[in-house]
């Protein structure tokens, strides 16, 4: 009997198709799922990117808010813009309300109040419209944002200012060229009331603190300048009047004139001659509060001589008395400077 022939197998195409519809079907669903979110969920609205950012504003997000910064202009810093200050600061934009937005075509407005405390300020924030990815996807971007900036006038001995206990070290090329007294920094803040000082300068000096409030404004907005600096304490109304004295005086009783530019001593108006100096009795100095760096001293209770010797050799000695005022200052270094008002030619202020 001849052999029965084998059953023949299926035939191999259509096993190639199945194959390919199920490539194209796995395809086809991770297109979709791709794609489904975005047409389900839609464009993020004009008010929704300003909700976003004006909460990372109460948020104290400020990672966020550099995001939609303008970028600061030449002498800005923006080394006060930090989480830490912010966090820290005595009140803050405490809410937000929208209210109205406004769509034309591409770029749209949107209106909210911003409330610090009491305080209430509207803002307007501006955003565009644009398509991104492969989709073209419409996306709504807000417009780069002016932000307030806090001007202070700091010693120039200061490297750093103490905001809300928080130090902000300022960059060496924002420091003072002149030996002494302020230099002023512009900083860029979020909205808030904040406590600003110098850091702490040795046992010489107290820094003052000064309450800045600067109001829920989002744009360009300067404060009025504050000045910080430092309160003498005792042993720092002992260096400056030391520094007078044992100085400043001592650099005038070297001087032959009559009446040395700069110093609390002068012979009479008759005297032209060329003479010595002496100092008798040292003055008292009272040491007063300052401004802008400098520190008030009045001088009082001194004595001093100027002796005159004639072309045959007589002397004549005139007695005058030490009373005038005078100023000090710290420079870079911490040292204190000063100077005396008698006999002035040279303006310090």
């Amino acid at each position: 009997m001849p052999p029965t022939p084998a059953a023949a197998g299926p035939s191999p195409a259509p096993l190639r198709r199945r194959r390919w519809w199920l490539l194209g079907g796995i395809a086809a669903l991770l297109a979709l799922v791709m794609v489904l979110p975005q047409v389900l969920v839609g464009e993020r609205s004009p008010e929704t990117e300003a909700r976003s950012f004006l909460q990372a504003i109460l948020d104290a997000d400020t990672d966020t808010v550099r995001e939609h910064m303008v970028e600061p202009e030449d002498g800005v810093l923006d080394v006060a813009l930090t989480d830490q200050v912010t966090l820290a600061a005595e009140e803050r934009v405490d809410r937000f309300t929208i209210e109205d937005t406004t769509i034309d075509g591409d770029t749209a407005q949107v209106t909210a109040t911003l409330s610090l405390g009491r305080r209430t300020q509207e803002t307007t924030l501006h955003l565009t419209r644009h398509r991104e990815g492969a989709l073209r996807r419409p996306v709504w971007e807000l417009e780069p944002m002016e932000l307030p900036v806090m001007r202070v006038a700091v010693p120039v001995s200061a490297p750093a200012v103490l905001i809300n206990g928080v130090e902000v070290p300022l960059p060496e090329n924002v420091m003072a060229t002149q030996a002494f007294g302020l230099v002023e920094v512009h900083l860029v803040v979020l909205p808030g009331v904040y406590q600003v000082s110098a850091p702490e300068g040795g046992e010489a000096v107290t820094p003052t603190t000064v309450r800045s409030t600067i109001p829920p404004v989002l744009g360009p907005w300067l404060n009025s300048l504050i000045e910080i600096g430092y309160d003498l304490t005792e042993t720092g109304e002992e260096q400056f009047s030391t520094y007078l004295i044992d100085t400043a005086l001592l650099e005038c009783a070297r001087s032959t004139q009559p009446r040395p530019e700069n110093c609390p001593i002068g012979a009479p108006e008759e005297v032209t001659g060329e003479g010595t100096w002496q100092i008798i009795t040292p003055p008292h100095i009272q040491v007063a509060g300052g401004a802008a760096g400098y520190y008030d001293a009045y001088g009082y209770g001194g004595l001093a001589e100027f002796t005159v010797t004639a072309e045959d050799g007589t002397t004549t000695a005139h007695r005058v008395p030490i009373e005038e005022t005078a100023i000090g200052m710290m420079d870079r270094d911490g040292r204190f400077y000063g100077t005396w008002f008698g006999n002035q030619e040279t303006v310090y202020y």
